[in-house]
């Protein structure tokens, strides 16, 4: 009777087994609601955190388009770098940190026996990574040569980690050719936006990939960004648009595997205008100056060469500049970086002649046959200028004018002119004073007017200002490039052709067009006078221009001396323009040689090398050179005797007589400023360098900067 009391369930317990399972069914019932709400309502809220935080994103540099010249010739290349690179996932040790970078450090130094080569990368530089940069390869050793992969290859152990990585490089296959023109590169910086990309992207990429200038990557293996020249103006087009990868990590931060990728967009070719041999010639032709030479093409203003010199290696940038190299640069005294032919900053000299001459043909100042007596020199108020040639040339008309580069005859005419508005407006209609547009950064030069000397100098503009003027001296400053604008104006009868640099700015169609910017207003009769004059310049023997001469080549052109004086000495700079043939010209050239003789030794000696090259012409050393007196006596038309002191030697003699610019045969063109005159001409073209910011390799003198060096007063007479 009482076992089965003990053994029977009461109605108690029934009630709380009921109530325990009700109770577990209730428990299941919320863990199989929170698992569907889990698994499947919030499915998508947990996978986009688990992505967030086990993804990361990497942005691929793209592949740089190329520059080529007129003809195909590759300027700027791009080659591919091979690199031996560890992946830090495959070689983590368990334990401390330091146990990792202890294996990967034994592994660098593994890698390193293998090549036969030093480390590149520190301990240091292997904490920094693993610290900012884990899922990335770490690059322990750049640029392999062919030897050196095949002892990596050929390595008969196994090598955990170690893997070939390849990234582009920037190269220059013609070494300085074009440096001003080409630029360099750099690395891109991750901290900065990237300008927006020319190139679209698909609408499915852009839900897994930023796009290239997007900020937002985890990991930026950066482009090479332009830095100076077309490599700078043209690098959203020749940039191309980057990649990206979509990693996924684990808890620690080692890459797991890649989830998806998207390959980077190459960049665009830029064609240029330039011939790579005539600019080959033109650097040649320079070798041994500072200075510049212009080659356009007098037909559609194509720039054919645009040389500078001295110049620099463009593949000493690649892939990165050492500061010290940099440092050499800034500190040569040559100023290599100045891109001289674009936006170095000079006083003109005698080559504007033909402007003064045009203008007052045209305006009825003079006829061709007016004369001007020229007796060496030419008196303004109480100031004595001598002529090129101390003995005069006599009655000189336009045509012997020019080819003498006589100053008496262009100060007469100049005066009866009026700088205001005749002269001054014909400067800035042929372009000084402004900066050319070509796609690449110019020089702004100096055209001043009464209200500019006003505002500097607090000073009216006097008569020996015009007097200046006329013979490019005074404050007028020129660019070489603005130089040949001018003159190709000369070249199509007074037609302004606007010059080009570009070709194909990366669109694959090739710009023919000729661009005109209107027309001067000068007669044909005057053109043809001041043709003549500077054909003589070329041909006859008291020609300033007779040593560029070449035989069967027929040139126009206009030599020019322009005179400075830096820390109180007189220096000079020589310039030559030419048309090639004189009769419906084909080229244009521009050659500037900075603290040197006179335009028609160093300068024409600059332009015979060119033409030479250009026409492939055997010429005699003394071909070209100026003809003797028979009779052994002065030479005619008050030319100065072979033997002749240089002026600039005899600027002692008299405070009444300035000395006058020039080389020993009296074909010199300055006109003998006095000091103060020498002074105005934007004094020192080398101290206005030495002012600018050393760290500035993108250089040229402002209007600004060339009036920054002139006196605060001054005696104009």
């Amino acid at each position: 009777m009482i076992d089965s009391v003990t053994t029977s369930p009461t109605e108690g317990s029934k009630t709380r087994i009921a109530i325990l399972l009700t109770l577990m069914l209730i428990a299941l019932g919320y863990l199989a609601t929170c698992l569907y709400q889990i698994q499947v309502r919030d499915n998508l809220l947990y996978i986009g955190a688990q992505n967030e935080t086990s993804i990361r994103r990497v942005r691929l540099p793209a592949t740089r388009g190329r520059i080529l010249d007129r003809n195909g010739v590759v300027l700027a290349d791009n080659r591919p770098q091979y690199c031996a690179a560890l992946y830090l996932d495959e070689l983590r040790a368990a334990g401390r940190w330091s146990n990792t970078v202890n294996r990967i450090d034994r592994q660098i130094d593994r890698v390193a026996a293998i090549l036969h080569r030093p480390r590149e990368i520190d301990r240091n530089g292997i904490w920094q990574h693993l610290y900012r940069r884990r899922p990335i390869p770490l690059i322990a050793f750049r640029d392999l040569t062919e030897a050196e992969l095949a002892r990596l290859a050929e390595w008969p152990e196994p090598l955990p980690g170690v893997d070939i990585y390849v990234q582009q490089d920037r190269i220059y296959p013609f070494g300085d050719l074009a440096c001003h023109i080409i630029g360099y590169v750099g690395k891109g910086n991750p901290n900065e936006k990237t300008p927006p990309q020319p190139l679209s992207a698909e609408a499915d990429d852009a839900v897994l990939f930023a796009e290239a200038e997007n900020p937002d990557f985890d990991f930026y293996l950066p482009d090479l960004t332009g830095r100076e020249g077309i490599e700078k103006a043209f690098d959203a087009e020749l940039a191309g648009r980057g990649g990206g990868a979509l990693l996924r990590i684990d808890a620690i931060g080692y890459r797991r595997e890649l989830l998806e990728a998207r390959n980077p967009q190459l960049g665009r070719d830029i064609v240029l205008t330039l011939d790579a041999g005539i600019q080959q010639a033109a650097e040649r032709a320079l070798d041994g100056h500072c200075g510049a030479a212009i080659v356009l093409d007098a037909r559609n203003g194509d720039i054919l060469a645009l040389a500078s010199a001295p110049r620099y290696d463009l593949s000493t940038f690649v892939p990165a500049l050492s500061s010290s190299i940099w440092n050499e640069l800034l500190s040569d005294p040559g100023r290599p970086l100045i891109h001289r032919a674009a936006a170095g900053v000079y006083p003109p000299g005698s080559i504007v002649k033909p402007i003064i001459a045009l203008e007052a043909l045209t305006e009825g100042i003079v006829s061709p046959y007016d004369t001007v007596y020229c007796n060496g020199s030419y008196n303004i108020g109480n100031h004595r200028i001598r002529c090129a040639s101390r003995w005069g040339h006599g009655d000189v008309n336009v045509r012997k004018a020019l080819a003498a580069s006589c100053n008496p005859y262009f100060m007469d005419i100049g005066l009866r002119l009026g700088y205001e508005p005749r002269i001054h407006d014909a400067y800035r209609q042929l372009g000084f004073g402004t900066a050319p547009q070509i796609g690449i950064p110019t020089g702004k030069s100096l055209l001043p007017d009464e209200a500019w000397k006003r505002k500097r100098f607090k000073d009216a503009w006097r008569p020996g200002d015009t007097a200046y003027a006329s013979i490019g001296q005074g404050f007028l400053t020129v660019t070489p490039l603005q130089i040949a604008i001018y003159t190709l104006a000369l070249a199509n009868d007074g037609e302004r052709v606007l010059p080009r640099l570009i070709r194909d700015p990366g669109t694959g169609v090739i710009d023919e067009s000729r661009r005109v910017d209107g027309r001067m207003h000068w007669t044909a009769n005057a053109l043809q006078a001041v043709r003549d004059g500077m054909s003589d310049a070329i041909d006859k023997p008291y020609g300033t221009g007779r040593r560029a001469a070449i035989p069967g080549v027929p040139i126009a052109g206009k030599t020019g001396t322009a005179e400075y004086r830096e820390k109180g000495t007189l220096k000079k700079h020589a310039w030559m323009i030419a048309m090639v043939p004189e009769n419906n010209p084909e080229y244009v050239f521009t050659v500037v040689c900075e603290d040197s003789d006179s335009g028609g030794h160093s300068a024409a000696a600059v332009l015979k090398t060119l033409l030479q090259s250009l026409y492939q012409t055997d010429i005699s050393p003394t071909a070209g050179e100026p003809s003797q007196n028979p009779d052994g006596g002065e030479p005619s038309s008050g030319e100065a005797p072979e033997s002749e002191t240089p002026d600039s030697e005899a600027v002692q003699e008299t405070d009444s007589t300035p000395a006058t610019d020039g080389d020993e045969s009296g074909e010199d063109e300055a006109p003998g400023l006095p000091d103060e005159a020498i002074a105005n001409t934007a004094e020192s073209f080398s101290e206005a360098l030495q002012s600018r910011n050393a760290g500035e390799p993108d250089f040229f003198l402002s209007p600004e900067d060339a009036a920054s060096d002139i006196p605060e007063t001054s005696e104009t007479p």
